[in-house]
């Protein structure tokens, strides 16, 4: 009975020990969320909330992977407007608990996005401006998507 009781202590030790990474959850990466089509919901500013057809055009995100690079692809009334390349140096930062991640692509643009996942509905993604860097100007404009089945 005491080695029982012993090799119990032993495995819950271990089980709550272990930590996940910050950037995980049992998915893996939190990132991959970010994996798919995405279609611009809304702009929200300081100063008002554009949603559907008052934006003035129809933006579709694209994040993907083509064997060689992560990438997001914005399309603006299903043209190919633009094409941001994930850098692998410095790489993502996510947070698991908070569901966001921070994207870093090559030419020093960032965009920061948080995700909100609700059972029995669509993920929507929060999203900054592409940014030359983050600072306050990342809050004053926020694009929400909805993602596309």
């Amino acid at each position: 009975m005491k080695n029982i009781i012993w090799l119990l202590f032993l495995v819950m030790t271990i089980f709550l020990g272990c930590e996940r990474q910050k950037g995980f959850d049992a998915a893996g990466p939190i990132s991959s969320h970010l994996v798919g089509k995405w279609k611009l919901e809304k702009v929200v500013s300081s100063t008002q909330t554009k949603v559907g057809e008052q934006i003035g055009y129809s933006e579709t995100l694209e994040c993907g992977n083509n064997q060689e690079n992560d990438y997001d692809r914005i399309f603006r009334d299903n043209i190919l407007d633009t094409t941001y390349v994930w850098s692998r140096i410095p790489g993502t930062d996510s947070d698991a608990k908070k569901m966001t991640v921070l994207v870093n692509y090559r030419g020093g643009i960032k965009r920061f996005y948080k995700i909100y996942r609700e059972l029995g509905k669509a993920t929507t993604l929060e999203a900054s401006a592409y940014l030359p860097e983050l600072e306050g100007s990342a809050d004053t404009l926020k694009y929400y998507y909805v993602q596309m089945q």
